[in-house]
């Protein structure tokens, strides 16, 4: 799997293939195809190991059953970001796909992606905790994704370097900015 994600990050999707990845790894293409049917049944289970992995890591904050709404909040957008810092082949593998959508309107926000309504339906419990208004989930829903989405992509971003740690930033800018009292 790893091996997979790591050449389509290096080469593309276009460029990938099993017997490509085979070579890559030392096998046969035929012990790929005992496996995979084919290359989409391959990049199927090559996104459910990485949803897999980064739902493992938001759910880990949210099992935590932290008291504080505010810090678990705080802890889950760090989970957020180091997970993609970490992994920064995944963030781009996962979000170029075309695989998973969030939709707006005027009122809420959805997404068909796992590890995203984990991270709503979590920060949805931490603002109904805090006492805001249903009427500011979609704006907050909003500005906290955004914030931890654009971190993590900066972290993966060839052109951007940061010498500290991303979760640490997260928590800084999370703690100036976050509006959960």
């Amino acid at each position: 799997m790893e091996e997979g994600i790591a050449m389509i990050h290096e080469e593309g999707a276009a460029q990938f293939s099993l017997r490509k990845l085979a070579k890559r790894v030392g096998v046969s293409p035929t012990a790929c195809y005992n496996h995979y049917k084919n290359v989409e049944d391959l990049q199927k289970s090559m996104r459910q190991y990485v949803t897999d992995r980064f739902c493992n890591a938001l759910k880990q904050v949210v099992e935590m059953n932290i008291p504080n709404p505010r810090e678990g909040t705080l802890r889950l957008g760090m989970a957020y970001v180091s997970f993609f810092a970490s992994n920064p082949h995944y963030f781009s593998y996962i979000f170029d796909s075309g695989e998973y959508h969030i939709h707006l309107t005027d009122t809420d926000m959805n997404g068909d992606y796992e590890p995203f309504n984990i991270f709503k339906n979590y920060s949805l419990k931490c603002m109904k905790a805090c006492g805001i208004p249903e009427s500011h989930y979609r704006d907050n829903l909003i500005v906290m994704w955004g914030t931890v989405h654009g971190l993590a992509a900066m972290a993966n971003m060839k052109a951007v370097s940061f010498d500290g740690d991303w979760a640490q930033l997260t928590a800084t800018i999370l703690k100036s900015k976050l509006v959960i009292q």
